[in-house]
């Protein structure tokens, strides 16, 4: 509930609004000169406005509360700007814009999870409140499945046309997942994988993977999933020296073959400002020679085992045996996925996947939001 613009009170170069709940809140004038909407460009709404044309210290000519808005008249415009007092509460400096796709971390288990949390694929495609709630799930646990999937081996990608544009990578902008003569990756073979982070090499890690089943008659290959955020609280918890050297230490990942070769340095995890988990880089499959100097090696080599460990128990391995028509997507940022042996020779496993980054899914979320608002 936002409340009434009560009154105002100039100060030294700023301006103060009181609410009609007490509360006070803060405006520098030059702030409130550059987020002025008459400078915004009217169908673009992109700023216009020139902020080295006006002094750091300007001052408004006049300044008065009118009809719940706050109106000011600029030294260099004699037309008066207007501030609606709703707009202002929601700006208020200190406090982030409202954002959809804010959406809090759900930690968890095999055991506190249990199964992948399943949506229709038709009925999200025909309900905007039911793929927001599946995009917001898929964002606060990092891992969801669709099923419903039309028998066509086009449908899991036609289906992430309805989120947002696909990632490109040396892979293409699709992949498919089979067991080949020659594979230039472990995930074209029949082996089993340990979990883990798609393609850590990358200048920008991918953000979420789908992968469509569109065949699987083969005997083992069951998908594999945790949660690597939580299995990194648990590292922090029981470990902090080595979960702090995993923070702070960068490590080469690298992917090459006849075509590519693809390197990053970065940390293994990372944590914005308030602690919340940012990113995972946990791949020892493309992790490159450490280069480390020798008297941290040992200090590396021994916090990286100690995160595989509590990352590959069975405390965190969530198993599933993908179905055709069904898909799964999961934050590639956050949640390690592998599979399970499989035979090729005792039947068909194929599936398809893409990327798409998390600015896309976020993207998707705001404007479905608006759009069940309007």
């Amino acid at each position: 509930m936002i409340p009434e613009l009560k009154s105002i009170a100039t100060g030294n170069k700023v301006l103060h609004v009181i609410w009609s709940d007490g509360a006070t809140n803060t405006y520098p004038y030059i702030w409130l000169r550059d987020n002025d909407i008459v400078d915004l460009h009217p169908t673009t709404r992109e700023r216009m406005f020139d902020l080295t044309s006006v002094s750091i210290d300007i001052e408004p000519i006049n300044i008065k509360l009118v009809n719940g808005a706050v109106e000011i008249v600029w030294p260099e415009r004699r037309q008066a700007s207007s501030y609606a007092g709703d707009w202002l509460y929601r700006h208020r400096p200190g406090h982030k814009r409202e954002d959809p796709a804010d959406i809090d971390q759900v930690l968890w288990t095999a055991d506190s999870l249990q199964e992948i949390p399943r949506f229709n694929a038709e009925h999200c495609l025909a309900t905007p409140t039911l793929l927001r709630e599946a995009l917001r799930t898929a964002k606060s646990t990092g891992l969801v499945l669709f099923d419903g999937l039309a028998d066509d081996s086009d449908a899991g990608v036609d289906f992430g046309d309805c989120i947002g544009f696909k990632r490109q990578t040396n892979f293409g902008v699709t992949f498919d997942v089979v067991s080949k003569p020659d594979p230039n990756n472990l995930a074209y073979t029949a082996a089993a994988l340990p979990l883990h982070i798609d393609l850590t090499n990358q200048e920008l890690v991918p953000g979420y993977q789908f992968l469509h089943c569109i065949q699987n008659s083969a005997t083992g290959g069951e998908s594999i999933f945790g949660d690597g955020y939580n299995a990194c609280a648990e590292l922090q918890k029981t470990a902090p020296e080595h979960f702090a050297c995993l923070k702070e230490i960068p490590i080469p990942c690298r992917f090459h073959d006849d075509d590519v070769d693809i390197r990053q340095h970065r940390p293994v995890i990372s944590q914005d400002a308030s602690g919340r988990f940012t990113q995972l880089v946990f791949n020892a499959h493309i992790a490159d020679i450490p280069d480390m100097p020798a008297g941290v090696l040992q200090e590396f080599y021994a916090a990286y085992q100690a995160l595989m460990r509590i990352a590959r128990g069975e405390k965190y391995r969530l198993q599933h045996v993908l179905q055709s028509g069904e898909m799964v997507m999961f934050d590639n940022r956050r949640v390690m996925h592998g599979r399970g042996e499989y035979d090729p020779t005792s039947g068909a496993r194929h599936l398809r996947g893409y990327y798409i980054d998390r600015n896309e899914v976020d993207s998707r979320l705001r404007v479905l939001y608006r759009e069940i608002n309007k």
